[in-house]
């Protein structure tokens, strides 16, 4: 073998499909000397390629999880990552430029060719998308952090240290839940209404918490409260908009006679269902609970009122 070039890229090939290689198998398959195939793997190491020479194998190979091959992508796979793309632009820019570091990986540029898809979601603001980074890390090494908050509905903001537990999106906005020092219960926070974070050099012990058994029971982001049996009835106008998704994970659809749409489910707590409620206004009405029945009601004699005025 008469070229560098020529004996470098046999050496990659060897590596990139799992070949047992030594200096000497080298050597023979390449007609060079020990001294050369040294300073041959010296060459590929500088260039960045990450060879290591595995003793249990008793051979180079590749770092696990390195690859010269570019994955082939099917028609449905491509779709996919181009969906996934649409779907994180909504996520604020760390998101999207993170797929986009991925398409360049697999050498697939994806997201030109799917302008025909189109995902109408509301802007999320840049600025909640810098604290994603440190809550993740936070939550993946245990560490506590330190937040100033500001609820929609505070006059003030309010200081404490949190062990954040989770990250979930719902309804365009992020939310970090996790167990709140100042209330000494856990809370949920919408990323949006930090004012500053922190990460401590502090740790705490994980909880218990399972994410998927929490979020299941609530409504929308509301997550606090006691497990409560709901019971709605819709006109029957309504019974296309009401049958085409799928509204809570404990939902039970029943069509009564008189046309209208009956719906049972348990939540927690009453404040996310009743803020959904009012998009359905004056085509709902609460059959149970009684208090959820009355404070639909008080709400919708307060917005009258409003208007009045």
């Amino acid at each position: 073998m008469s070229y560098k070039f020529d004996s470098l890229m046999i050496i990659l090939n060897k590596l990139d499909n799992n070949e047992d290689i030594t200096v000497s198998s080298l050597c023979e398959v390449l007609e060079v000397s020990s001294r050369t195939i040294h300073r041959y793997m010296n060459t590929l190491l500088m260039a960045g390629f990450p060879i290591l020479f595995d003793r249990n194998k008793n051979s180079y190979v590749f770092e696990e999880g390195y690859s010269l091959k570019k994955p082939h992508l099917s028609v449905e796979e491509t779709l996919a990552l181009a969906m996934a793309g649409k779907l994180l632009a909504n996520f604020g820019p760390g998101m999207e430029k993170g797929l986009s570091g991925i398409e360049k990986k697999l050498s697939s540029r994806t997201s030109d060719d799917m302008k025909h898809i189109i995902f109408s979601s509301e802007y999320i603001p840049s600025h909640p998308d810098r604290y994603l980074s440190d809550i993740h890390d936070a939550i993946i090494n245990y560490r506590k952090i330190k937040i100033t908050y500001k609820s929609l509905m505070a006059k003030k903001p309010s200081e404490s240290k949190v062990d954040p537990y989770y990250l979930f999106f719902r309804e365009g906005i992020w939310y970090l839940r996790g167990y709140y020092y100042r209330d000494n219960a856990p809370r949920t926070f919408a990323l949006d209404r930090i004012i500053s974070l922190s990460v401590l050099d502090e740790h705490y012990v994980p909880s218990n918490i399972s994410p998927e058994d929490e979020l299941s029971s609530a409504f929308g982001a509301f997550i606090d409260g006691e497990p409560v049996n709901i019971v709605l009835r819709f006109a029957s106008e309504c019974k296309p908009f009401i049958l085409r998704k799928k509204w809570h994970k404990s939902q039970k659809i029943t069509e009564l006679q008189s046309g209208e749409i009956e719906m049972s489910l348990t939540v927690n707590g009453l404040i996310g269902i009743e803020a959904w409620l009012y998009q359905w206004i004056p085509h709902v009405k609460v059959v149970s609970p009684e208090e959820l029945k009355e404070a639909f009601k008080a709400s919708i004699l307060a917005e009258l009122t409003y208007i009045e005025k």
